[in-house]
């Protein structure tokens, strides 16, 4: 039986290795963007589906594109395509489908896996 992740916690997992990249933390992100640090760490953890607004604040705040990101994504979904291991998904199948990662498990998964190609 495979893992879920859900695209909109990939996008988390980016902002949040792209913000520790930068040596930076919630409440700076926070206070740079308007957006409350509570939220801003539901939105790393994949908790909360990201907007496109908030993904180009907090990408201006993080010193990238949002380009970068999704590409970052995209990127990591071409590697697991055919994994049988963590299965992609959007958060509406994955909240119908199930349990899935988010947060720290994602990085985890993802090193585990993408590790072994």
């Amino acid at each position: 039986m495979s893992q879920l992740v859900t695209y909109n916690s990939l996008v988390g997992y980016q902002l949040l290795e792209r913000r520790k990249e930068l040596g930076v933390d919630q409440a700076t992100v926070s206070m740079k963007t308007g957006i409350s640090q509570p939220v801003l760490s539901r939105l790393e953890k994949g908790a909360a589906i990201i907007s496109t607004d908030q993904l180009f604040v907090i990408c201006q705040a993080l010193k990238c594109r949002p380009s970068d990101i999704l590409k970052a994504v995209e990127s990591v979904v071409d590697k697991l395509n055919g994994n049988e291991q963590l299965e992609v998904k959007t958060t509406k199948e994955a909240n119908t489908a199930g349990a899935f990662l988010a947060g720290a498990a994602i990085g985890t998964a993802l090193t585990f896996l993408l590790s072994k190609k």
